[in-house]
């Protein structure tokens, strides 16, 4: 890990200056390699240095690296000023990701957990689109921040009781308040509904780049924030998870309604990423191996689909100005086989095989089965108008009678094509060797 670690370091500094392609060249190889020497298992190995891999955070990782070669490629035709600046902040983003992912300790992990806000932070202040975009990164930044505080003291205060206060510690507590703000930083983070403003706000006055960084891994650091938290509240979660999963199935269903008004079509991305980590929330206050596991699941697909429907989003508002999808329409006239990309991610966002989406969401249905049957009524009305907002926007976006801006639009890049490729490959890949995650 400590190689890693000197690694991107070195990586960072050197950003500034190195070839765009050498870079993403150089992130293959260390997936290759990454992929190969390390191994997940069920307790944490390769520890050195305060640093450590098990199941969870290697399958992050793996997430992180992925996404982060991917982005490089779609910074490839950005023309923006200071763009080694913005490139130096792409990799300060990966490395403080990096050790999010691989820290034992509470501490540090709250304090790379803190640092990695500050990048995208100052992504969207730099190099958003419109002048509205100081307040969104502002209201990114200290909603975060707000909600984060109280867990910093916490950790103070049990790391000067016990002495030390590492993941998997032999430490238990029913102390109410410490259970609800130990928790509370994580639950804004992925977001929880009535936390969930932020992230429209901050995907929508981004660059494409931040959007798909933070809607594939700076969202699932909640999710793997809480995994690292629940065990050592299992009495508290099974006396007051009802309140938590019963807010997340309501808020999931009103979202998916929610989304069925949208016509901005980054708006609508974001919210369904709500209505997603809505999902998450249940199968981990579950607390079962079936939930567990399928929130992993759904944390990974869902980092591959939104991304690639970000980077969509993006290719469109590059070329017609607008994100409106009233605005776009006769695509498939036009552009079919960025259509046919456009098809596959949208019916993975819906869950339907071959995507990883359906089997997660499958082992969050059982888990919930085990819970209380009536929530899969909430479960099935929170799909279906989750897929029916999507299919809506295929259509409006595809379909109709060609106008206006769309009129110019050319076919698309090879870059383009090999970047949805690369997005949908692992989903699909991963579908048919589930076996590799368990």
């Amino acid at each position: 890990m400590l190689s890693y670690f000197f690694l991107l370091i070195s990586l960072t500094l050197l950003s500034l200056k190195m070839n765009l392609f050498f870079l993403i060249y150089f992130f293959f190889f260390m997936n290759l390699v990454f992929l190969t020497s390390a191994e997940a298992k069920d307790f944490f190995s390769y520890i050195s240095f305060n640093m450590g891999l098990d199941y969870y955070s290697f399958c992050m990782i793996l997430l992180t690296f992925w996404l982060f070669i991917l982005m490089m490629y779609g910074m490839l035709n950005l023309k923006l000023l200071y763009f080694s600046y913005l490139s130096m902040l792409v990799f300060l983003m990966f490395f403080f990701l990096f050790l999010c992912f691989v820290t034992l300790s509470f501490f540090s992990f709250y304090i790379y957990f803190e640092c990695s806000i500050l990048p995208v932070f100052f992504l969207i202040y730099g190099w958003g689109y419109q002048p509205e975009r100081v307040f969104s990164s502002l209201y990114f930044f200290f909603y975060t921040l707000f909600s984060s505080l109280p867990l910093l003291i916490l950790i103070f205060s049990l790391n000067n009781l016990l002495g030390y206060f590492y993941f998997y510690i032999d430490f238990s507590s029913e102390n109410l308040f410490l259970f609800f703000f130990f928790i509370f930083s994580f639950l804004v983070k992925l977001p929880m509904f009535f936390f969930h403003l932020w992230l429209p706000k901050a995907h929508v006055e981004g660059p494409t780049i931040g959007s798909m960084i933070l809607s594939g891994v700076m969202l699932k650091l909640g999710g793997y924030g809480l995994i690292r938290v629940l065990y050592m509240f299992t009495s508290l979660v099974n006396c007051y998870s009802f309140f938590f999963m019963s807010l997340s199935l309501i808020g999931a269903l009103y979202v998916g309604l929610f989304c069925l008004l949208q016509s901005d079509s980054k708006v609508l991305v974001a919210y369904s990423s709500v209505s997603h980590m809505s999902l998450v929330i249940c199968g981990l206050m579950s607390l079962s191996w079936y939930g567990f596991t399928g929130s992993l699941y759904l944390m990974l697909s869902h980092g591959l689909i939104s991304s690639g429907l970000f980077y969509f989003v993006g290719c469109l508002f590059d070329r017609l100005g607008t994100r409106s999808m009233f605005l776009m329409k006769g695509l498939i006239n036009l552009s079919p086989s960025l259509v046919m990309f456009f098809f596959l991610l949208v019916v993975s966002n819906m869950s339907c095989p071959p995507s990883l989406n359906l089997i997660s969401e499958l082992l969050i249905c059982f888990s919930l089965m085990g819970w209380d049957y009536l929530s899969l009524i909430y479960i099935f009305f929170t799909l279906f108008f989750s897929a029916c907002a999507m299919i809506c926007w295929f259509s409006f976006v595809s379909h109709g009678y060609t106008f206006g801006l769309v009129l110019n639009l050319d076919s698309g890049f090879v870059r383009e094509y090999y970047l949805f490729f690369m997005h949908l490959t692992p989903l699909y890949l991963f579908f048919l060797n589930l076996d590799f995650f368990i």
